[in-house]
């Protein structure tokens, strides 16, 4: 093998030898103009391409973007004046999606990147080019998260006619997506979170998403609504019900007393809104005349005549008279007080959302399975398979046994669900996990792949030993005599010599040499040899 690599070179160089010097300068040429073509390919198809992400309006903008991108290690570059961010293309939807988490708007979002018509359009044309160039740009954006396969969106963005009006509409966008794995409300209200900053609005109330199965996923409607994202009263009964029965089931499952739990619950929720205003009036500190709103207090008292009130309205019928002197004496006098108190007031409005759990009225149900595990080994230890084999006393025993519930369990089911210990079913079972013997477990596959890996080794070693024979009897090959080369030659060679004798000898002899150059070789040595010695 090693004979041959050697002779890699000399047959290479005897190939290129072959050709002229005309020839040759033809070939280096080509192939060097071949190497620096690849090169140059190589160069560009590798060669990072970068895209503008934002364009801010001073430097502190711009140090405030990289510090973010810094932080998720994404590659950036910056203009010489420090106004323009460029990112790779394969990691642009991440930084937008990156900025949208900050409320910082991508240069991606502009008119300028959208394809003119020339001077025919017009700019209803160009806006329904922008309008395109968003739903296509955002549904990338979209696609690029890792739980969303397929993303569609629709947006509808205000007429812009140059009025005030418009310019403070928002836009609104309905999203339609197909979720790969699970997608939480969580992540769709990041998703309108998303879509509200590239789309520049105030809020996320004009926003709705949809999955494939037309389960609505959010709602800007219902962004400060108390049922969250839930669309429905039996979700909401779904999502109490789920959380119930996940924190009974850590509970139990924590006192390590049984192996398998299963909890199942009935909650009665209310979703009727009850608003209760409650006004307190207490007296002011220091005071005891208690509740006062509102008190009128007329007096009045006469002496030497009749109290009249004052005016000629006493006069009657008479109209006005006058006063005589006769001496007498007479007086009157009138007191009016009014009073407007004001008590300390409190006022407390309470107001009861949708959805909350009325626990007297639910119920909840458990089972729950503590497995018994013995082994064979074990059973045979204990003296249990005495007179009877292992496969007929797992038959005899594989029925699961009921067991009493400990009260505590149930006590702190109760205090974990908030529900009453009477609305509470417990039921627990014990059940055999039998173990068997560890056996040889080698199938047929494993036997075939035995054979495979035995011949195959038998067969290098048995080329191995070939080639060693074969190089030992090259090395102990016998030497040739002069008598014995002459007797291997043919003897019709040698029946017409009849002069030249020695002439046609040489002949065949150079023809064996040709022949037989190894052999030929050989004999040599042993001359040599034979003179030396």
């Amino acid at each position: 093998m090693m004979d041959r690599l050697r002779e890699i070179p000399q047959k290479i160089l005897e190939w290129w030898n072959k050709f002229s010097s005309k020839q040759k300068t033809i070939i280096v040429s080509v192939a060097a103009g071949v190497i620096v073509a690849f090169a140059i390919l190589i160069t560009i198809l590798t060669r990072p391409v970068y895209e503008i992400l934002v364009t801010t309006e001073s430097t502190k903008e711009t140090s405030q973007i990289t510090t973010i991108l810094d932080g998720e290690s994404i590659n950036y570059l910056t203009s010489d004046d420090g106004l323009q961010i460029k990112v790779l293309k394969s990691q642009a939807s991440q930084a937008r999606l990156l900025l949208g988490a900050n409320d910082i708007p991508a240069a991606g979002y502009d008119l300028s990147n959208v394809t003119g018509g020339g001077f025919s359009a017009t700019e209803s044309d160009k806006q329904k080019q922008y309008k395109l160039y968003l739903e296509s740009l955002m549904e990338t954006d979209l696609q690029g998260m890792a739980n969303i396969k397929r993303a569609t969106v629709q947006l509808n963005l205000p007429q812009n006619d140059g009025t005030l009006i418009a310019k403070q509409e928002d836009s609104s966008a309905a999203i339609w997506i197909e979720p790969d794995g699970e997608f939480t409300p969580e992540n769709a209200a990041n998703v309108a979170q998303f879509v509200k900053t590239a789309l520049g609005n105030q809020d996320i109330s004009d926003i709705t998403i949809i999955d494939n199965e037309g389960n609505l996923l959010f709602s800007g409607d219902e962004e400060m609504s108390v049922t969250g994202t839930a669309t429905s009263q039996m979700t909401v009964k779904q999502q109490a019900e789920a959380l119930m029965q996940q924190e009974v089931k850590r509970v139990l499952l924590g006192t390590n007393e049984y192996d398998l739990v299963e909890v199942s619950t009935n909650l009665e929720l209310d979703f009727s809104t009850t608003e209760k205003t409650q006004h307190d009036y207490t007296p002011a500190d220091g005071q005891s005349q208690g509740v006062l709103s509102h008190e009128d207090i007329y007096e009045s008292e006469a002496q030497g005549g009749q109290a009249q009130v004052p005016g000629t309205d006493s006069n009657g019928e008479d109209g006005t008279t006058y006063v005589l002197q006769d001496n007498g004496y007479s007086s009157s006098s009138v007191s009016e007080q009014n009073r407007d108190y004001l008590p300390n007031e409190t006022i407390t409005q309470t107001t009861i959302p949708p959805g909350l759990v009325k626990y007297g009225a639910s119920s909840l149900s458990v089972a729950a399975i503590k497995y018994k595990v013995l082994k064979e080994e074990d059973a045979r230890t204990q003296g249990l398979l005495d007179g009877i084999t292992w496969e007929e006393y797992k038959l005899a025993n594989s029925e699961r046994q009921k067991i009493d519930t400990d009260e505590d369990l149930v006590d702190m089911v109760a205090k974990a669900s908030g529900i009453d210990a009477a609305n509470i079913s417990f039921i627990s079972y014990e059940e055999p996990m039998f173990i068997d013997r560890q056996r040889g477990n080698i199938t047929a596959t494993d036997i075939i792949q035995i054979v495979l890996i035995v011949v195959i080794l038998g067969l290098l070693a048995f080329v191995i030993l070939r080639s060693m024979r074969a190089e030992k009897a090259e090395e102990v090959e016998e030497e040739l005599s002069v008598e014995s080369l002459l007797q291997s030659t043919p003897e019709s060679e040698l029946e017409d010599i009849e002069v030249e004798t020695k002439s046609e000898t040489r002949k065949m002899i150079e023809k064996f040499v040709d022949e037989n150059p190894e052999a030929a070789a050989a004999l040599l040595r042993n001359w040599l040899n034979e003179d030396w010695s």
